[in-house]
């Protein structure tokens, strides 16, 4: 059984379009990467899944069940993080653990223990006195930890530092390894890729087929960062398409992008970076080539 099938679903928000004829299969045990710009639709059609967005139109079996009439046994069967994490600032993390748990019958507790002690949170203080680091890794104790068939992620890293997201990624991955089905939204797009055994990317609320978004990429390889001594001049077959706050110019090259690095005199280049996609030029990109199904933003 797959876990979550998805024909030509639609949602509007008044005359809003914000998911337009999305179509998915999500087979039981992947880890699918959810990526797209704020306003791309991501949490709209995760919250469909269990039931929190009632769809306009469309098809959709969670764990072969329709949320829309069957909402309430979808998520005894799944752990849902909203990507504005709430946490109730009166209970103290313990107490707050303890109620969220309290919902799902069975836990992975072998989990529970490795992520507290990575976590170090003050189970005893009350919540209201966390930072928003420490109020999302309480949200993901809540999450992680109950052992059901589907996880659904909106951010998961929000707030977290890098040493946090490797300890996250290392949870997934053990989650995964046990047969769980898992949908991950996420902006760290070089640190989905290593985990996700897909990715999709929602754009405008549809998804970017793989030809258009093949050639983003590869429009992308040709773009550099780079740092230059003042007064240094480009080489032909290179433009200038923006300037960061620190001095850094934003350059596509005509040809291969090492090429332009080697015809720059060395003293003249203090940094150069190349070949990394960042999400932001991806969707720039996109937002250039990809048809928008209607004005105006969504969640």
């Amino acid at each position: 059984m797959n876990a979550i099938e998805v024909q030509g679903l639609g949602k509007a928000f008044g005359s809003r379009r914000v998911l337009v004829g999305i179509d998915l299969v999500v087979p039981a045990g992947q880890l699918l990467g959810l990526v797209g710009p704020n306003g791309a639709g991501k949490s709209t059609l995760l919250r469909s899944w269990i039931g929190l967005c009632r769809r306009d139109r469309g098809r959709v079996q969670v764990l072969g069940r329709d949320p829309a009439v069957e909402s309430l046994a979808i998520r005894r069967r799944t752990c849902y993080l909203p990507g504005e994490t709430g946490v109730y600032h009166q209970m103290t993390g313990a107490e707050f653990l303890a109620f969220a748990h309290g919902f799902y019958r069975s836990h992975r507790h072998d989990l529970l223990e490795r992520l507290l002690g990575a976590f170090d949170l003050p189970l005893q203080q009350r919540v209201r006195s966390y930072s928003a680091g420490m109020k999302q890794k309480l949200a993901l104790l809540a999450t992680l930890v109950p052992d059901v068939d589907l996880y659904l992620l909106d951010e998961p890293d929000r707030a977290l530092d890098a040493s946090v997201r490797c300890v996250l990624r290392d949870a997934l991955l053990e989650l995964k390894a046990a047969g769980k089905s898992i949908v991950l939204s996420s902006h760290h797009l070089s640190e989905l890729e290593t985990i996700a055994d897909r990715l999709e990317f929602l754009f405008a609320g549809r998804f970017v087929d793989a030809t258009a978004l093949q050639a983003a990429r590869a429009r992308l390889r040709h773009r550099l960062r780079l740092r230059l001594l003042d007064g240094t001049t480009l080489p032909a077959g290179a433009r200038i398409l923006g300037h960061e706050p620190d001095g850094t110019w934003i350059v596509e090259a005509d040809g291969e992008p090492l090429d332009l690095l080697r015809s720059l005199p060395a003293a003249h280049l203090r940094a150069a970076e190349v070949g990394v996609v960042r999400l932001e030029d991806l969707y720039q990109v996109l937002e250039q080539t990809v048809p928008t199904a209607t004005p105006g933003s969504a969640t």
